[in-house]
């Protein structure tokens, strides 16, 4: 079974839009091989982009590179080791639910709730990982994915009233 080893994570936002970008990178390890996992968060539409290299701080400077944009492009991922991203964080957890035994699920549900989390956290969740097999690590529960769990339950409380 696969073991994610955490190395390195980052969060930060650029004022962009209404909102914001929120930009999370995390720096995982399996078997000594290290690659970079993003979040680009979008007003809640997510872009994950898998490297062998950091690219944190150009995404944080959105200068608009044409040359960087295009590296970007090609390393978008839908998916990870059998998880699905499709844009939404629901769909990603229900993805992640369904296959409970993946080993890949803490590795994602830490970038999300590094992501989801609110920039006063940002520390704390680093630090939290950050030097650790991911699935040794207790991952808080996000508002996201506690809003999907909540969306579940009544969805399967409806079922059993029908």
């Amino acid at each position: 079974m696969k073991r994610y080893f955490i190395e390195e994570a980052k969060c930060g936002v650029i004022n962009y839009g209404p909102s914001g970008v929120v930009i999370t990178a995390v720096k995982f390890s399996v078997d000594d091989v290290a690659q970079w996992l993003y979040v680009v968060d979008v007003e809640g539409i997510l872009n994950v982009v898998l490297t062998d290299k950091d690219i944190y701080d150009e995404l944080m400077e959105d200068n608009g590179d044409e040359e960087f944009n295009d590296y970007v492009n090609a390393h978008n991922i839908g998916d990870f080791e059998g998880i699905e991203f499709d844009g939404d964080y629901f769909t990603t957890y229900a993805s992640m639910y369904d296959d409970p035994e993946n080993p890949a699920n803490p590795l994602i549900r830490y970038l999300l709730t590094l992501n989801a989390c609110s920039m006063e956290e940002v520390d704390d969740l680093v630090e939290l990982a950050v030097g650790k097999y991911i699935d040794e690590v207790d991952i808080p529960v996000s508002d996201e994915e506690e809003e999907w769990l909540e969306e579940m339950a009544e969805e399967e409380e409806n079922e059993e009233d029908e």
